[in-house]
């Protein structure tokens, strides 16, 4: 009888909660998912359609029309297409924000060095590591408008890559047949723009591409050189990183000119390490959605080190020797980093401004708009007749 009644007790607590779950809380509950779920579908198509057009659009035409501002004052011309460049990057930092994206970072404090001529290597897990970089340095001094990118050329012919291009970024072909010709064609955009656009620090992935694209033949490449197989990263691709210190890199000890014998130098290298919760990188497209895989997961962490660089590097080869041992090194960080979540070293979480970053939609709104009346439509619409007449 006692059993019995300790069954029936426990079936009435049972049923109460099964009540509760499946009655008006069960249907708020569906309601509120529905609600976010539309948020997230609006929002992401927002951000969608001003990521990949309207700021691209708005950027392209308003330097083009600044390009006549070159023939009287080059520094005004910088500028005013830098400060355009700043707006780019609070646009994708709401981008982040609106994902849930946030960003820790440890080790060096960046802010120091903002001014400063420096060559910044990054691994590269996934799509969202730019965006990680971009929240992190955005509020460092002028970095966000005087960074130079080295991208994989899949983005060259979309509007955001004609964007990047007349920013000045460089695009990089993939293949061993064109690592010459391709070095070469950097070595002389280095040569003409990087002090004549006033840029200050150069950023790229010399991995080469995303982990999951080159960990096998970099886990080969290693493997045939008797070098140290690494588990969360893949020896760097030096040609580039070598081109930027041969162009930039100073001449001497003193670091008071570059090698092209147009200005400063670099002066320093950060060495950036991105991780993400235990390894796991979210697809781009699921956390636009802000369907991330893990509550953790868009919680991303980068750990900076900042190494004065020395004149013997334009010699690839000391080069090479010295960013395979930082990629030992940096594969020590990452492995620590997804057992324990934290890198080492003293660690600041990055506060977003939330005030520019509304005033950058109203600003790239407004712009777009502006360059749609006066100029965009009226060049459809004479496109459009001018099409039909071919045939009437």
């Amino acid at each position: 009888m006692l059993k019995s009644s300790l069954i029936e007790s426990d079936n009435q607590k049972v049923g109460v909660r099964v009540a509760a779950i499946d009655g008006s809380e069960r249907t708020d509950m569906v309601h509120m998912i529905e609600i976010r779920r539309i948020i997230s579908l609006v929002g992401g198509a927002y951000f969608l359609f001003m990521t990949a057009w309207v700021v691209p659009v708005a950027c392209v035409i308003t330097v083009s029309m600044l390009f006549p501002l070159m023939l009287f004052s080059m520094p005004m011309f910088n500028y005013l297409e830098h400060k355009l460049c700043g707006m780019v990057n609070a646009h994708w930092n709401a981008v982040a924000v609106f994902c849930g994206a946030s960003v820790t970072e440890y080790g060096t404090n960046l802010a120091n060095y903002a001014e400063e001529k420096c060559l910044l290597l990054a691994n590269h897990l996934g799509l969202l590591d730019h965006f990680v970089l971009m929240q992190s340095l955005n509020e460092k001094g002028s970095i966000r408008s005087k960074w130079m990118w080295v991208i994989y050329n899949i983005w060259k012919y979309t509007p955001l890559g004609v964007m990047w291009t007349s920013h000045g970024n460089f695009f990089v072909n993939g293949g061993a047949s064109k690592r010459d010709s391709v070095l070469n064609s950097f070595r002389q955009h280095l040569t003409n723009s990087f002090y004549k656009y006033d840029f200050g620090w150069v950023i790229m992935y010399p991995e080469g591409s995303r982990l999951y694209l080159v960990k096998k033949s970099g886990r080969s490449f290693a493997e045939k050189n008797g070098l140290k197989p690494l588990d969360h990263c893949v020896y760097p691709r030096t040609g580039a990183a070598h081109a930027v210190l041969d162009v930039l890199g100073p001449i001497d000890e003193t670091l008071s000119s570059s090698k092209c014998g147009k200005g400063e130098p670099i002066k320093y290298i950060i060495d950036a390490t991105i991780g993400y919760h235990r390894g796991v990188v979210p697809d781009i497209c699921d956390a636009v959605m802000g369907d991330w895989p893990s509550i953790d997961a868009s919680a991303f962490a980068v750990h900076y080190e900042v190494i004065p660089v020395k004149p013997e590097w334009s010699e690839e080869n000391k080069l090479r020797d010295f960013l395979y041992e930082r990629y030992v090194i940096k594969d020590k960080l990452l492995a620590d980093f997804y057992k324990t979540g934290n890198f080492p070293g003293e660690q600041t979480k990055v506060m977003p401004n939330n005030y520019e970053m509304f005033f950058a939609q109203i600003f790239w709104g407004t712009l777009y708009y502006a360059h749609y009346l006066y100029w965009l439509r009226p060049l459809m619409v004479y496109a459009w007749a001018s099409l039909l007449s071919m045939f009437y």
